[in-house]
């Protein structure tokens, strides 16, 4: 019986443990882009095609989310195409 109490402790303790256990959601959700498409030497279009980044960060344009990345050497993955449902302002455009 003690074997088995211990066991239980253990294991609770475990699962609150991995609980909170913190996890880069950027690196986790959303699909990657395809920046191999763009060359990002020339720039971008100004097309108007939205990309909500796993940041929660509106882009113009998958290119633009492509160069963000590169610039700032982020990993930030496409997390919807359109708009984002709570988007905050990204500093480097302001």
């Amino acid at each position: 019986m003690k074997v088995a109490g211990v066991f239980l402790l253990l294991s609770l303790a475990l699962c609150f443990y991995q609980g909170n256990a913190k996890v880069d959601a950027a690196a986790v959700t959303g699909t990657e882009p395809s920046c191999e498409s763009f060359n990002l030497r020339r720039g971008c279009t100004r097309e108007f095609d939205p990309i909500c980044g796993t940041d929660d960060i509106l882009y113009s344009n998958e290119c633009l989310l492509c160069l963000h990345n590169l610039q700032r050497s982020t990993h930030v993955r496409i997390k919807n195409r359109g708009m984002c449902r709570t988007p905050r302002v990204n500093s480097a455009l302001n």
